[in-house]
C-alpha cells in the first residue's frame, strides 16, 4: 500500500510540474505555418507565436495561468497506471534477485 500511495503521489506531481511543458509545446505545434493579414486582423483565426515564451505569454493572456494545466487529468490518467505498474515491478524483481527492495 506505501509503494502504491507513493508511485501515485509521484506521478501525480510528475503531471504537475510537466504539464505545463506540454502544453506549450502542442500549441506551438498546432499553430498554422504561415501568418496571414488576415489572421492578425480577425480574432477568430488561429495564432501564430513567435517562439516559446511568445506562446506562454499569449497563452495565459488570453486563457488565464491555468491553461497550463489543461489536459491534466488524462495526463495523469496515462502516466499513473505505468508508474505504478513500473515502479512495483521493480520493486519486486529488484528483492527477487538482490534480497533487498529497491526503494
Amino acid at each position: 500500500p506505501l509503494l502504491f500511495c507513493a508511485t501515485l503521489c509521484s506521478s501525480f506531481f510528475a503531471t504537475l510540474v510537466a504539464n505545463p511543458f506540454d502544453v506549450i509545446k502542442s500549441r506551438i505545434q498546432n499553430m498554422p505555418q504561415q501568418q496571414s493579414s488576415a489572421s492578425m486582423l480577425n480574432p477568430q483565426l488561429p495564432i501564430v507565436y513567435r517562439g516559446t515564451m511568445d506562446c506562454l505569454i499569449q497563452s495565459i493572456r488570453h486563457d488565464g495561468i491555468f491553461v497550463l494545466w489543461r489536459g491534466f487529468i488524462p495526463a495523469f490518467v496515462k502516466l499513473a497506471p505505468y508508474s505504478v505498474i513500473s515502479l512495483t515491478l521493480l520493486d519486486k524483481l529488484t528483492k527477487a534477485v538482490t534480497g533487498k527492495d529497491a526503494l
